[in-house]
């Protein structure tokens, strides 16, 4: 496969929807035993699931990012490259390292943003590099894997059927009333 062919139809195996998943566990896991489960003065328990909302805004971000952006912009060839290399790692992992098979899980089409879709998306990708640049309190590496594990989950055809539609459809209603406000 040539570079064209990566930038313009992206394909995913089984390798990296494994990695995405991986990714998402371990963040999980590391909030689960980090935050620990110890009562609190006012007797709540110590675990709040606010503390996952940057990773799974994230996660929501790379899965459209790699659904939505061409391959012929900025952002498209970095999905695309990030992609291909999740796409090795896990195909590495499952056949050489744990002796499986990892074939081909690609959904058929990209999803489609409206004019003011790809307004809002655009103004999410600037929200999520400032968070990622000047966040303090939250710890980047909540973001930046969840970008990672959307961008590796995005395209297999089981998760994008369910998940891109639903936030696809937001960003879009979203783009239409920024549009009317904005015109």
């Amino acid at each position: 496969m040539n570079l064209s062919d990566i930038l313009t139809t992206p394909y995913v195996t089984l390798g990296a929807p494994t990695l995405g998943t991986i990714v998402l566990l371990l963040v999980h896991l590391r909030w689960w035993k980090k935050s620990g489960g110890k009562k609190t003065d006012d007797g709540g328990g110590g675990r709040s699931v606010l503390a996952l909302l940057p990773f799974w805004l994230s996660w929501c971000y790379g899965m459209i990012a790699v659904l939505a952006s061409p391959g012929i912009s900025v952002l498209g060839i970095t999905t695309r490259a990030v992609l291909w290399s999740g796409n090795g790692l896990g195909y590495a992992y499952l056949v050489w390292g744990i002796g499986g098979d990892s074939p081909t899980a690609t959904r058929a089409a990209p999803v489609v943003l409206t004019a003011g879709g790809y307004a809002v998306f655009a103004i999410w990708t600037a929200m999520v590099i400032g968070h990622h640049l000047w966040s303090k309190r939250i710890p980047r590496q909540m973001s930046l894997f969840g970008v990672l594990s959307g961008i590796f989950m995005g395209m297999a055809a089981g998760i994008a059927g369910v998940a891109a539609v639903p936030l696809a459809s937001a960003i879009n209603m979203g783009g239409a009333w920024y549009t009317g406000v904005m015109q």
